[in-house]
């Protein structure tokens, strides 16, 4: 059938792609407000629009595609509402430029379906924590095995090198653990019979340095360096390995608290057995080495827990691990059993998408108690307010640290004019009257005449009483 490219089978399989897609893009902008106004999400997102020029976060060179558009779009003078919706559209076009590319550009549909796969495999919460970076480990290494697979399979030219090698440093940039998706999609090529086995190993190698030659090339974040001495401290933990919470996340969301991870067993589970069958014992190997290392790999470094977005978020990336090697055994079916197949693939997209769709509940809860925030704000005539951690516990608002962008962002929604803003602080600034939303960036412009977006007064900060009014 991989000859077939105009078999009514792939046809089908390829419409089901583009229906998954515009089903994300209607659920990235019915739920706009919920995807940005979302704590890290808020923060990076109010930096696009307020601070000049490009921001690269943590060294992640290659996530800034969505970023761009939003500082395009707000050259024009576009309302908030405009700005807001393209970053949340932004994140869902990437993949999806990169399906059309990969199915119809580089004609390797059965990789693209894999990217389409792999978008919903392992995601639930992370569809609303938009600014994950690890997110793009979904569909930049498809790009990279496109690339192999087609072009790089017929020539050496030095203008294919360069597009293969082009698409190793998307993968390679976006992400710390991007080393690690490139090494696998390499390794998987190679043990595949690829023909460039010179110019797979040189890659190979390349990948495999990455973190050395990256550590010497730009120095690692605190935050960064936190999680690299934590992976060498969770290794302490590993005699109680299954007790620890990522292990525990992986089993509670698999058969306790959701079924996310059911298809993701399912489908990996459904692959052994068909290289089994077929004794491709190196890539069945390969396959199950990589993916228990990841697993293992992220249960020991945030042996600590995290939220559940965030242990979510860990283990978003092992979906291409199933997601690509599945799909290019796919290309190998009859015409009879891929359409056989196509009603199990179907429903695992369904299940999963419906997964993606619940999942707005908690946000849009957090959503909600903002809004209550905000509207008692505008009730009491009250623009710059301050809050301790304690008072936005009590009101169920447990992440403080991006509050006053995350108040910001939802309160500008109707006007410039309706900004208003909470900081958290143990003790609140007494004698600001401008703006001190983090002391990271430049804010005192917000005040006075404000922003095209933003505008918030001269004067100090209103203190929150403890019974949540404000005082």
């Amino acid at each position: 059938m991989s000859s077939e490219r105009n078999a009514p089978v792939l046809r089908a399989y390829l419409l089901l792609g583009h229906v998954l897609f515009f089903g994300l893009f209607a659920l990235a902008y019915l739920h706009m407000p919920t995807r940005v106004v979302h704590v890290d999400s808020a923060f990076q997102i109010f930096k696009w629009i307020h601070v000049p020029g490009v921001g690269v976060e943590a060294h992640r060179f290659t996530a800034v595609v969505p970023q761009l558009l939003v500082k395009a779009v707000a050259t024009t003078g576009a309302p908030l509402q405009v700005l807001l919706t393209v970053a949340s559209l932004a994140h869902v076009l990437v993949p999806y430029v990169l399906f059309v590319l990969i199915a119809h550009g580089l004609r390797q549909p059965w990789i693209a379906l894999g990217l389409v796969l792999a978008q919903v495999l392992c995601t639930r919460l992370t569809f609303y924590g938009i600014v994950l970076e690890a997110n793009y480990l979904l569909s930049y290494p498809f790009l990279l095995a496109a690339l192999v697979t087609g072009p790089l399979m017929v020539s050496r030219k030095p203008l294919v090198l360069l597009t293969v090698l082009a698409a190793l440093f998307l993968v390679l940039l976006v992400h710390p653990v991007g080393f690690i998706a490139a090494v696998f999609v390499l390794v998987l090529m190679y043990v595949r019979g690829h023909t460039a086995r010179q110019v797979l190993l040189a890659l190979i190698g390349l990948s495999a340095a990455w973190p050395l030659i990256f550590r010497v090339l730009f120095p690692p974040t605190a935050y960064e360096a936190d999680l690299y001495a934590s992976t060498g401290t969770g290794l302490a933990s590993i005699t109680s390995f299954f007790a620890l919470p990522g292990w525990r996340f992986l089993i509670d969301h698999t058969v306790h608290f959701t079924a996310h991870y059911v298809a993701f067993w399912v489908a990996l589970l459904a692959l052994l057995i068909v290289l089994l069958r077929q004794r491709a014992f190196l890539e069945l190997s390969w396959i199950i080495v990589s993916v228990a290392g990841f697993i293992a790999l992220h249960v020991l470094t945030y042996h600590a827990g995290e939220t559940a977005m965030m242990m979510e978020k860990n283990f978003v990336p092992m979906a291409a691990f199933v997601a690509l090697p599945l799909l290019l055994r796919f290309e190998r079916l009859s015409t009879r059993n891929a359409w056989l197949v196509l009603v199990p693939f179907s429903l695992v997209l369904f299940l999963q998408f419906r997964g993606i769709s619940f999942a707005s509940r908690p946000t849009g809860e957090r959503l909600a108690k903002i809004r209550v925030l905000v509207d008692e704000l505008h009730t009491k005539e009250v623009r710059k307010a301050c809050a301790t951690p304690e008072q936005l516990d009590a009101q169920g608002l447990h992440i403080h640290w991006a509050m006053a962008f995350e108040t910001l962002l939802l309160s500008a929604l109707d006007g410039r004019e309706a900004s208003v803003t909470v900081v958290v602080r143990e003790e609140c600034p007494p004698h600001t009257t401008t703006a001190d939303l983090s002391g990271l960036l430049p804010e005192g412009e917000l005040c006075g005449n404000g922003t095209s977006w933003f505008r918030l007064p001269v004067g100090p900060y209103t203190v929150l009483s403890a019974q949540g009014s404000i005082r």
